[in-house]
């Protein structure tokens, strides 16, 4: 079991009964993280199964440290959703990712922060704000110490940046379904006519006006019109090319064509947080 402190006498409140119940008989490993950003003690528990539990005695540390723990569990996957999310893949995989990048930022989402994250929920400001703040207080830590960087990052050369609340709420993940479906209504409507299109489609509860409005050429909505929709919802893509160092291209090493790896925990552990 590893245990990740902040305060010494918090932690010896509860190692008889984490050690007892939990692992009786492990040797445990401490290690001692000060950041600031945390008002309180928070604490940590991940179990045999790499589930983290999270416990807070305030709503800002209780995801300030909810993002912290996602860092430092999925750093390489939290770095590519921001560059999805901000269109700069293309920084480091180079002209392949230009398009996906196009895409992005032309679908980003163009609205008032403050509102829109208390769209999602009335605290959405304080939440996300926390989160981002955690996330980035990780990645602060890692760019310290690079030893702490994931392999992916030494494969590609690169380093994390910091995540700002318009990642969070960013579009690139949450564009589905309906606009390849207008398309194909349109086209089905330029090539049957509106009635023919509505006899044949289950429309139902709803009676929708399939007439084209006066001066809207159909001919011009073409499959072309999604090329950058569907590039920014594509998947990324490595290859042993985006490798920068020689040395590194090793038959041991995992292929890139791979989004993401999974490995098995081989122990667990326990981290407490404290301002």
């Amino acid at each position: 079991m590893n245990i990740v402190r902040f305060k010494p006498f918090f932690i010896l409140s509860l190692l008889g009964l984490l050690i007892t119940v939990s692992c009786p008989g492990t040797k445990v490993k401490e290690k001692v993280f000060i950041l600031e950003g945390v008002a309180e003690p928070v604490e940590i528990i991940k179990d045999q199964w790499g589930i983290s539990h999270i416990f807070a005695q305030n709503q800002k540390d209780l995801f300030f440290a909810q993002g912290f723990n996602v860092a430092r569990d999925r750093l390489f996957q939290l770095e590519i959703w921001r560059r999805q999310a901000t269109g700069t893949l293309a920084e480091i995989i180079g002209p392949k990712a230009l398009e996906i990048d196009i895409g992005a930022r032309l679908l980003k989402a163009r609205v008032d922060m403050k509102q829109e994250m208390a769209h999602y929920h009335p605290h959405g400001e304080e939440i996300i704000t926390s989160f981002v703040r955690g996330i980035n207080a990780y990645i602060d830590q890692v760019n310290k110490n690079p030893a702490l960087l994931p392999i992916e990052f030494k494969l590609l050369g690169i380093k994390p940046d910091h995540w700002t609340p318009e990642v969070v709420i960013s579009r690139h993940n949450g564009l589905f379904r309906n606009v390849r479906y207008e398309v194909s209504l349109v086209q089905s409507v330029k090539i049957l006519g509106a009635d023919k299109t509505k006899s044949l489609l289950n429309l139902h509860p709803g009676d929708p006006e399939l007439k084209v409005e006066k001066g809207i050429d159909l001919s011009l909505i073409t499959n072309e019109i999604l090329r950058l929709y569907d590039a920014s919802r594509s998947y990324v893509r490595f290859s042993p090319e985006d490798i920068v160092d020689p040395s590194l291209h090793d038959e041991t090493i995992p292929s890139l064509q791979s989004e993401f790896y999974l490995f098995p925990l081989e122990e667990r552990s326990i981290e407490i947080y404290s301002g």
